[in-house]
This record gives structure tokens, sequence and C-alpha cells, in this order.
């Protein structure tokens, strides 16, 4: 009887620790950053890993998503671009207050992992962090303005 008893502690020792270590190893997915390009689109990212070999978003806008299948954007990006999986849309004009509802899926080690119910509201000034005016006079006085998206590399050479 007492063997019993002891092998009975030994496989619950076992269990407990089998499924901590099991916990430990979960992967989560990467917060996701969500930029509002100016004067219209927006990126959805993730940081690259090891790993990692998919990611996709699923959004819309200024409503709720019911189901998995209500969307406006589906999409599957599968090569990351400078360190970050990027979705890109440059035709949505996004305002101040607008709400873009999204989940995600990460692909990590042939697995997929979700980030369900994800929502980002556009602020007063996302799209002006984005930007860099430039001024430059004509010869006639008046001004013209040159914006530039500060996600883009542009040289000028005098």
């Amino acid at each position: 009887m007492r063997a019993s008893t002891s092998r009975v502690k030994q496989l619950i020792l076992l269990l407990i620790v089998c499924g901590t270590m099991g916990d430990s190893h979960a992967y989560e997915v990467p917060p996701v950053t969500v930029k509002v390009n100016s004067p219209k689109g927006f990126e959805v990212s993730i940081p690259d890993g090891p790993g990692i070999s998919l990611f996709a978003f699923h959004g819309k806008l200024n409503e709720e998503m019911v189901g998995l299948s209500d969307q406006t954007w589906p999409t599957t990006v599968v090569t990351p671009r400078n360190g970050r999986w990027t979705y890109i849309n440059r035709q949505q004009k996004l305002e101040p207050g607008d709400v873009v509802n999204y989940w995600v899926t990460v692909r990590y080690n042939g697995l997929d992992y979700h980030a369900y119910n994800q929502s980002f509201q556009v602020g007063p000034n996302d799209d002006r962090n984005q930007k860099t005016t430039i001024n430059l006079p004509s010869r006639d006085g008046a001004k013209s303005d040159i914006i530039i998206n500060v996600n883009r590399n542009i040289n000028i050479y005098a």
C-alpha cells in the first residue's frame, strides 16, 4: 500500500513539473504597432523574430467585428521588410476618432497564434507625427509646401 501511495505522489509531481515546463515555452503574439500615414493609409506591424514565418491582419473600420470572417481588410504577409512584418494599406484615410478593430495571426515554428479583439483609435495628432513639412519660397514670393512621410527616405542634393 505504501509503495502505491509513493507512486501516486511521484506521478502527481511529474505532471506538475511537465505542466509548468509546457507553460513556460508558450508563444505570445508580439505587441502590434499601428501607424497612421498622411495624407491617407496606415500600417500594422510586428517585429520580426526567429521562428516567425507568417503575419496575417484582419480588420474593419469603425464597426465591431462579428465572427472571424467579418472583415474589410483580410491579408497575409509572408515576408518581413526592414525587420518587421507589415501590412500596408495605402487607400484608407483615417480621421481622428476612427477605430480600427482587428485581429492578427502569427505563425511561429509552424503553429498559428492569434491576438483577437484588438483595436486602435486614431488620435488627434497621429498623422502629424508621421510627416515633415518643408516650406519652399519661390522667386515670386509664393510658398510651396513639400510634405514628407517620416517612414520614407529622401535625399536632396544642392
